[in-house]
């Protein structure tokens, strides 16, 4: 009734979930250490991590992969993704992209500011809410796979089958609930009216929108105009690192940094240093593995990796986040309904990509699991009438 299916480029998201959760750690550790939380200064370091990702490994492709004329003409792979040749003597083999050169740095400088606002949203504003829930940014993280989904549908023109309709729906239901009991378990007080919960309800349902339109945009460009995903991610971040210094100069970047050092000693302040430049090779590393994701599978997968572990780290929240409390006490009602509706909202995820498949009411009927079964038995099929045919005795 239920069939779990692995494929062989699995890793690649697995990468992806391995790396946040690195650079996860990583920020609770420089926050617990140094009270370096909110910080505007890791914006320009997440942009610096995407242009130095994406560089290094265009430039390694560049040299290794590329204009090879003394070797066959052969598809060549780098991350399961095939690179595309553009060899004016070979008219098969070229690719016209769909819109021109303006367009296309148009819908990336676009990305990148979205990706600014959403980052910055994450980092700086969204924490500074008081009295909120610690982990309900991440409970509201799959409205995006909705969001995505529909940009799949009337943007890409490309369609979603039953078990997906289904998956979207029971998602929907699972955050209206999440919404609900929210305004039901949420402390109002003096410092936290309804108003302003509603206020700081809108702005995390916002945030995943913005990543929606990224990892949309970012599959237009990868599909339509054959760009190749490196060089995406590489002027993706050479904007976002420019817009960060632009867009917000009247804050201080580095007086969180000043503030650090102040308070440490040199050897301690050294060591700080050191971890912001991890944090910047951890930013190369996720978003390597989010465009390879987003190229591979799509929009919809990359986002699967934003809340498929929430069951888990709903744990994390309440030991050391303090969430679920009421009055220093767990509160169980709040914690079990949420945990439980995160668990359905990953199962479904799941579902809707593909990596579970539901043999009920017809739901397995358009995976690529049972599409590709019935591709081979058609195959073993047409080899059995070969055979056939191959036994008449034509004299």
């Amino acid at each position: 009734m239920i069939k779990f299916t692995l494929r062989h480029n699995l890793i690649y998201p697995s990468q992806l979930i391995l790396w946040y959760f690195l650079r996860q750690l990583l920020i609770y550790f420089i926050n617990a250490s140094f009270d370096f939380k909110n910080s505007l200064a890791l914006t320009p370091l997440m942009f610096t991590g995407e242009l130095l990702g994406g560089g290094i490994i265009h430039l390694y492709l560049k040299k290794n992969y590329q204009n090879k004329k003394d070797k066959e003409k052969k598809p060549q792979h780098f991350m399961s993704i095939e690179l595309l040749r553009y060899e004016e003597e070979d008219e098969d083999q070229k690719f016209i992209p769909l819109d021109n050169r303006r367009k296309i740095v148009l819908l990336m400088f676009f990305c990148s500011f979205f990706d600014a606002i959403q980052f910055l949203l994450w980092t700086s504003y969204i924490p500074k809410f008081h009295g909120l829930s610690a982990s309900l940014v991440s409970r509201m993280s799959s409205i995006s796979t909705i969001f995505c989904s529909l940009f799949y549908i009337y943007v890409l023109k490309l369609p979603i089958f039953r078990h997906q309709k289904l998956s979207l729906c029971i998602t929907a239901l699972c955050l209206i609930i999440i919404i609900i009991f929210e305004f039901v378990f949420q402390k109002i007080d003096i410092f936290l009216t309804y108003s302003e919960f509603v206020d700081d309800l809108i702005f995390i349902i916002i945030t995943p929108i913005f990543e929606s339109f990224i990892n949309s945009t970012e599959k237009y460009l990868y599909e339509y105009d054959y760009m190749d995903p490196f060089v995406v991610l590489m002027y993706e971040g050479l904007f976002g690192f420019i817009l960060s210094f632009l867009f917000f100069l009247e804050g201080d970047y580095f007086h969180d940094v000043a503030d650090v050092n102040k308070q440490n000693s040199i050897g301690m302040f050294i060591l700080f240093l050191f971890l912001l430049f991890v944090y910047i090779i951890l930013s190369a590393g996720m978003n390597i593995f989010r465009v390879v994701t987003n190229k591979i599978y799509s929009p919809m997968t990359k986002t699967l990796t934003n809340y498929i572990m929430n069951p888990i780290f709903l744990f994390y929240y309440y030991g050391a986040q303090h969430d679920f409390e009421k009055d220093g006490k767990l509160n169980v009602p709040y914690f079990i309904i949420n945990f439980f509706l995160s668990l359905i909202i990953s199962f479904f995820g799941c579902v809707y990509n593909e990596f579970i498949v539901l043999f009920i009411c017809g739901l397995e009927n358009d995976t690529h699991y049972q599409i590709s079964k019935r591709a081979i038995l058609n195959d073993q099929e047409e080899l059995i009438k070969m055979d056939d045919i191959s036994d008449i005795d034509f004299n």
